[in-house]
């Protein structure tokens, strides 16, 4: 392994269950030593700004009894519990970190320009205990971590309780697989966010933050298993990235990027379908489904209270029942979080997420695959990726005519814009310097006038529901203002179609970048 790479998956747990992991006999049997457990303090530093972090960069000093050792861990990417970046440690003398100590030069000098001569101040700090024990199984060798304690940002402070598995030699496929007979023994769920993330948003007042999805990167001669294995691997990361800031419900876009991330992973799943063994892509995909239903109800509240019903000017006569279903909407939409809660906290999300991470960081589709589809794994994914586009390109071309028809057939386009923009974002690397980026943008402005046509649709089923909610309540005073709520986003869909239709020439007259 590199020395400079730490590969680690991390578990959430309770201190009762991190209790019961001390003396866990699964763990001694694979233990190849006595546990260790030490007092650790870690101070966080950055700029004032936090440009270190904004860069994607950690810097602490830590504290064991008399030794100091100065770590920067650079940029991560994380799935299904798995966290991996670059990691640069190395002993210093005082209390305060050295930037000039930095083994790696390129590292050194990139710190250097981003601190620019000004100075690194604590962010927070971390105060934990740590029992460790060495494992090792079927050649592979990895630290169990149990760590109990707190993060302190000023007078903020949060508990810690966690399990680490640090890879130490072989493959990261046995920590998925340790994990997995943890999981199953204690209902550990695997963590969304580092002990950094956590203390910076600690000391920034903040809660979880949502994550957009970023760019899938692939060399051009990426071979077909390369592909999937960046793009699933991208997509868990993306929703399980969210898991957090969706389980708070402060900030609505913490739900929606993590939809966004399920949805991305199911296109994944479907792009690939033909050559993936059929059983495991049926649990993964009737899974993935689940998640998204409760999302889905979230998320379509959010934007109906939080969007329409934020918007609408009613006349004073309606303005007493319009803020009764208004008031019912939002205690439908808590209902609704609480359910998001409810799954993320789950035995089933847990083993979902796990299952996902070690099928991907094992190939899982490789194995027992027939001799022809094994072959097809080392495939030019360019040659792939040529077909597919092309295919769902040319089943849109079929909707030309259909925008002005039905509600259900605008839905059915968007779904099919949908699928192309998710199959472009996860293949367009392969095509540098071929307008994948203006093509795609074309399609996302399709894609966002058509859905706000959709919201009306979606806004008469929520109405239905909320007026039913009110049972004897009701009077008729309520349905004319549900009917007012409804002229209102029809008012907003005659707006939209116009933006439509521009959008639609637009697309229309976009070169593919993939011929």
């Amino acid at each position: 392994m590199d020395p400079h790479r730490e590969i680690e998956l991390k578990l959430e747990a309770s201190p009762e269950q991190l209790r019961q992991l001390r003396s866990d006999p699964l763990a001694r049997s694979l233990s190849q030593a006595r546990a260790v457990t030490r007092s650790l303090e870690s101070v966080y530093f950055d700029t004032e700004d936090h440009a270190l972090a904004a860069a994607n960069f950690g810097l602490r000093v830590r504290r064991a009894g008399r030794q100091r050792v100065q770590t920067v861990k650079g940029e991560r990417s994380a799935s299904g519990g798995l966290f991996e970046r670059s990691e640069f440690e190395v002993p210093i003398r005082g209390d305060e970190p050295d930037l000039a100590q930095v083994p790696d030069p390129e590292v050194r000098a990139c710190l250097t320009e981003i601190v620019d001569e000004r100075p690194l101040v604590e962010v927070f700090r971390t105060e934990f205990r740590r029992t460790r024990r060495v494992l090792e199984k079927d050649g592979s060798t990895w630290w169990l971590d149990l760590d109990e304690g707190r993060i302190v940002a000023g007078d903020r402070s949060a508990p810690i309780h966690e399990v680490e598995l640090e890879l130490r030699a072989g493959e990261p496929a046995r920590l998925f697989e340790f994990a997995l007979l943890l999981q199953e023994r204690f209902d550990l769920h695997p963590a969304a966010r580092s002990k950094a993330e956590r203390g910076y948003a600690l000391a920034r007042g903040e809660g979880a933050a949502a994550h957009s999805s970023r760019r899938v990167r692939l060399d051009v001669d990426a071979t077909i298993g390369d592909a999937l294995a960046a793009i699933l691997s991208h997509c868990v990361a993306h929703f399980t990235a969210n898991a957090d800031s969706a389980r708070e419900g402060v900030d609505p876009e913490g739900v929606h990027q993590m939809r966004v991330g399920v949805r991305r992973s199911r296109a994944a799943l479907a792009l690939f379908e033909p050559i993936l063994p059929e059983e495991r892509l049926e649990f993964f995909r009737s899974e993935l489904r689940w998640i998204a239903h409760e999302l889905g109800a979230a998320r379509d509240l959010d934007v109906f209270t939080r969007g329409l019903l934020a918007e609408i000017e009613a006349p004073q006569a309606l303005r007493a029942p319009l803020e009764r279903v208004r008031s019912e909407a939002v205690s439908l939409r808590d209902e609704c979080y609480e359910g998001v809660r409810t799954c993320i906290g789950s035995r089933r999300y847990a083993r979902l997420v796990l299952e996902l991470g070690a099928w991907i960081s094992a190939s899982g589709w490789q194995q027992n695959a027939s001799a022809g589809d094994a072959l097809r794994w080392h495939e030019p994914a360019r040659d792939f990726a040529e077909a597919e586009l092309g295919r769902r390109h040319r089943k849109i071309g079929r909707f030309a005519e259909r925008l002005d028809e039905s509600d259900a057939k605008r839905h059915q386009l968007r779904i099919e814009l949908k699928k192309l923009r998710y199959t472009g974002e996860f293949l367009r690397d392969l095509y540098r310097g071929h307008g994948g980026k203006r093509f795609l943008r074309r399609i996302a402005r399709l894609q966002s006038a058509l859905g706000h046509m959709n919201d009306v649709a979606t806004a008469e089923r929520i109405l239905a529901t909320l007026l039913e909610r009110l049972g004897a309540e009701r009077t008729q005073a309520h349905d004319r203002a549900a009917g007012f709520i409804e002229g209102w986003a029809a008012q907003l869909a005659a707006g939209a179609q116009r933006k439509t239709d521009d959008a639609w020439d637009r697309f229309e007259s976009a070169k593919p970048f993939w011929t």
